[in-house]
């Protein structure tokens, strides 16, 4: 099946550290696929080639006021691989559009709950 990989990996972990009044929690994602297949021809310009790619975030919280403030870093190492293709039709010249993990971006939030 076309965009299927024969295995997917995917583990999780975090760790929270109660500080004062306030909880500090280090998380860490890590995700991995094998090789796949474009479309269902199986020809050597429709094989994705595996990727992995790795998450961090540092939340901080103060649980009785609801307060909380996260920062993150999405792909961690800046890795770029073809996530997915579409190759299209012989009368566009057998053109293909590639899909790509997105650029290492680093982000932060802050929400409070009432």
């Amino acid at each position: 099946m076309p965009n299927a990989p024969h295995w997917t990996f995917n583990l999780g972990g975090q760790y929270a550290l109660p500080i004062d009044a306030w909880k500090a929690t280090l998380r860490a994602d890590y995700y991995a696929q094998g090789a796949s297949w474009a479309r269902v021809y199986n020809a050597v310009n429709d094989r994705l080639r595996g990727w992995d790619n790795v998450n961090l975030a540092l939340t901080v919280e103060r649980p009785a006021s609801g307060l909380a403030f996260q920062f993150y870093v999405k792909n961690v190492f800046n890795k770029t691989p073809i996530t997915g293709a579409f190759i299209n039709s012989d009368d566009s010249g057998l053109t293909t559009n590639v899909f790509t993990l997105d650029p290492r971006i680093f982000g932060f939030s802050m929400a409070k709950r009432f």
